[in-house]
């Protein structure tokens, strides 16, 4: 097998394949989840440490429009402030 990894030695990729091969698909879902969740934790981290001086509102943006691009962000943040408004408008009544 030709190594995939520059800094995994070769016999230490092969039993991963190999584990990843032999485990049920529930095993491999979980995986996959855990690999997910921890991409977004470290694109979270790294848009609020390269910027600190911009609001939450605003580092919440970056972040989506890194995982989903600016048009489906700008969805988002459209629809959410709708819902905002109308929320608030229901308190008022």
């Amino acid at each position: 097998m030709t190594p995939l990894s520059r800094d995994t030695e070769p016999w230490a990729e092969a039993l991963q394949a190999e584990l990843i091969r032999n485990a049920t698909p529930a095993q491999r879902l979980k995986l996959a989840l855990q690999l997910t969740c921890f991409c977004w934790n470290a694109t979270r981290a790294a848009i609020d440490r390269l910027n600190p001086e911009k609001s939450q509102d605003e580092r919440d943006r970056l972040f989506l429009t890194q995982l989903y691009g600016s048009e489906t962000a700008e969805w988002f943040f459209v629809n959410r402030d709708r819902q905002r408004r109308e929320a608030e408008a229901r308190e008022r009544t």
